[in-house]
């Protein structure tokens, strides 16, 4: 116990001690890990996300009802009166149903996105860190590569609880009446908090760039600023994509 309190103390406090004393290849285990908990808090973080919209909008919004047929079929073109054609005819045309709930159920099909791309991103990022550490001249391992990807979760998850967690703030105290509204009333809403969630991703990128270079430093045995220019082109690309 004592043991993991100084590892993570170091870990936060001075990546390249860390690594000096634990090569990245041999935390592989551990990176992968973190990646599989940041699937399983970004899953979380969508469903949480999900419930805080659905209680910030008080609205209905009217629809056609799915249980009545096409009008066509109730107004016998396609058979008598009576017939299995016009079956559900007496329902009403339209229904009103809770946009609340509408939204809640939109945002279920992007859970797919919590569960694929930190795969993806751990993938991309561990072929990036081993090109670039080959492109600045070192001998990186192939595992230490990705296990300095997987480390990079880290930063991600401290993101992505100041992101929820100012969502649920703002959105807690936020009632959408109007569903047709809901971005304008939305953006106002997030207008307070947007400047800091721009830092947030800014601090993100930066010690994502403070662990890696230090990493990428010890497992490709470069001087720290060769692998801090290695580190920083791939992370800058990323940060103006995430601008843009």
């Amino acid at each position: 116990m004592v043991d993991a309190a100084r590892a993570l103390r170091q870990f936060l406090l001075s990546p390249a001690a860390f690594f000096e004393e634990r090569p990245p290849a041999r935390t592989f285990p551990i990176a992968a890990g973190l990646v599989v908990l940041l699937a399983v808090c970004l899953t979380g973080g969508i469903l949480a996300l999900e419930s805080i919209l659905e209680g910030a909008i008080d609205a209905t919004v009217t629809m056609d009802n799915p249980d009545r047929p096409p009008e066509p079929f109730c107004d016998g073109e396609f058979g008598e009166s009576g017939s299995s054609f016009d079956d559900g005819c007496d329902e009403p045309r339209t229904i009103e149903r809770d946009a609340g709930a509408l939204v809640a159920e939109a945002m279920r099909s992007f859970l797919w996105i919590g569960m694929v791309v930190p795969f993806v991103m751990w993938f991309l990022g561990g072929v990036v860190l081993f090109g670039a550490g080959r492109l600045a001249g070192g001998d990186p391992s192939l595992g230490g590569a990705f296990a300095l990807a997987g480390w990079a979760a880290v930063p991600e998850l401290a993101r992505l609880v100041v992101g929820i967690g100012s969502l649920w703030v703002v959105l807690s105290n936020t009632t959408i009446t109007d569903f047709e509204q809901a971005d304008v009333a939305l953006d106002a809403a997030l207008a307070p908090v947007t400047p800091w969630l721009a830092l947030a991703s800014l601090l993100t990128i930066g010690w994502q760039w403070y662990i890696l270079s230090a990493g990428l430093s010890k497992d490709a045995d470069l001087s720290r600023a060769a692998a801090g220019v290695a580190v920083a082109v791939p992370l800058g690309f990323v940060g103006l994509l995430g601008v843009l």
